[in-house]
């Protein structure tokens, strides 16, 4: 967007200010305006200007006082564009542009590849560099709306000055890793982007490490935030043995004060295992990253609600007896691997997901109940293939990854059942090594099921997007048996 600046003529002083981009400016006397101009013919609340690409859309507000464009009056909104001039009371402002060069439209991920980005990321930033990531989920818009919108966010994040990488995890859902960001400047983004994206998107942040050191995590606490209430958590599914016979434990725990530590991968139930010996407690839980200094004082300090610590592993030995000895109740937290010393009277190995098979199915009809609610699709079912291809993963990410994959497939879905086509590439069953055609057919069926999931099984959009003619797309389907879904 371009910028616009201001001249300000007042009677004994003359000062000029850049409008801010994308929101408007109120100009009057009243203090904490944008542009406060002190003098008897301007009202507390004259005018609002909002600056835009092409002009400047002036609007006299009710109550303020007369209002001249260029000497001519104004009563309604007007444009107002280079050299033109405002005159309030006995100001005069005069605009200028300031243009400034486009920036390239970044080049949109998959949601694979965004995924790896996100991962390498985390990596990187471990816990001593801020990390963000933004979801902006538009369902409803149409394709120009949704366009617009993009392009909002990403002016708005360019303006940062930090490095992001941007992808779609589905056609309504754009994502944002910011990698390079300052913390002030992400807290900064973060406030301004639902004001950007207005009433018909939503907004979900997460950052690291406040709110996760993994991946997966991360990208469950947006999904969490823009699910709403149907992602509160309801009662936990245990189906395997040992996670039936380990809730059971948690429970038992209830009856002394000893502080107690969840072991086990990110995303293995560490904290719901933790909730369901609070509960079983009639206690609420505090919870907090033990690597986020104030609100780990704050939260010790607490002598009523019982306090959840994750990641726990991750602090020094004298941070962690530090810890322990300043909890003024009783301390649960999760950790990767069990933490130095013996701090913790109870230390309880969590299994990951890979090990509960029988956990799988269960554990994904109840992710599936939770998207009907927040996606509005009350029919909304996984088919067999779908139940085949979720049973058979590994689940590196572990129960927070199966969250993921079904939140996203529930919107992805181009009707109300998950299929093959709404689930990542990764999960799809791999060609054998030596068997080079049936691979690339493979790769290249995930490829256009990806697409034209993405574009809802227009085949003149998915052609467009992949810079492929038309009929090259319908030939294509018609050889690899793709056929548009039933509605």
């Amino acid at each position: 967007m371009n910028r616009w600046t201001v001249v300000i003529g007042a009677p004994g002083r003359t000062w000029s200010v850049e409008l801010p981009g994308g929101r408007s400016a109120v100009v009057g006397q009243a203090k904490g305006s944008a542009l406060e101009i002190t003098d008897a013919g301007v009202a507390d609340r004259h005018v609002s200007l909002l600056p835009r690409d092409e002009g400047v859309v002036v609007e006299p507000l009710r109550g303020g006082g007369e209002v001249l464009i260029n000497d001519v009056p104004a009563s309604a909104q007007s444009v107002v564009r280079s050299g033109d001039e405002l005159r309030i009371g006995e100001a005069r402002l005069l605009f200028t542009i300031v243009p400034t060069a486009p920036q390239p439209r970044p080049r949109m991920t998959g949601p694979e590849e965004l995924m790896s980005r996100l991962e390498e990321e985390v990596r990187r930033a471990g816990i001593a560099r801020p990390l963000g990531l933004v979801l902006v989920a538009s369902p409803g818009l149409n394709v120009a709306a949704r366009q617009a919108l993009v392009r909002r966010v990403v002016d708005e994040v360019q303006r940062t000055g930090g490095t992001a990488c941007f992808g779609e995890l589905t056609s309504e859902v754009l994502a944002v890793v910011l990698p390079e960001v300052a913390a002030t400047a992400l807290s900064t983004l973060f406030t301004r982007l639902p004001e950007l994206v207005g009433p018909r998107a939503a907004v979900a942040v997460a950052r690291a490490p406040e709110d996760g050191l993994d991946a997966e995590t991360l990208l469950g606490v947006c999904w969490d935030s823009l699910m709403g209430e149907a992602a509160e958590r309801g009662e936990p599914v245990y189906v395997d043995a040992s996670m039936v016979r380990l809730a059971g434990l948690f429970e038992s725990l209830t009856g002394d004060e000893g502080a107690v530590c969840a072991v086990g991968s990110p995303g293995s139930g560490r904290r719901t295992l933790l909730e369901g010996l609070a509960r079983a407690a009639g206690r609420r839980l505090f919870v907090v990253s033990a690597l986020d200094g104030p609100a780990l004082t704050r939260a010790v300090a607490r002598t009523g609600d019982w306090v959840l610590a994750r990641d726990v592993d991750r602090l020094e030995l004298t941070a962690l007896r530090e810890l322990v000895s300043r909890t003024k109740t009783r301390l649960l937290a999760t950790a990767t691997r069990a933490p130095a010393g013996n701090h913790f009277l109870h230390v309880i190995e969590v299994p990951p997901l890979s090990a509960r098979r029988d956990d799988v199915l269960p554990l994904a009809e109840a992710f599936v109940s939770r998207a009907r609610v927040a996606v509005g699709r009350p029919r909304l079912t996984l088919s067999a293939e779908a139940r085949t291809m979720l049973q058979a993963w590994r689940w590196p990410g572990n129960v927070r990854e199966l969250a993921n994959v079904l939140a996203r497939a529930a919107r992805a879905a181009v009707r109300d059942e998950i299929g093959r086509d709404a689930l990542p590439a990764r999960m799809s069953n791999e060609a054998p090594a030596d068997d080079f055609r049936g691979a690339m057919e493979s790769a290249e069926r995930e490829v256009l099921l990806e697409t034209l999931a993405r574009t809802r099984w227009n085949v003149s959009a998915a052609a467009l997007r992949l810079g492929m003619p038309r009929r090259t797309i319908v030939h294509r389907m018609a050889k690899l048996g793709l056929k548009r879904p039933a509605r």
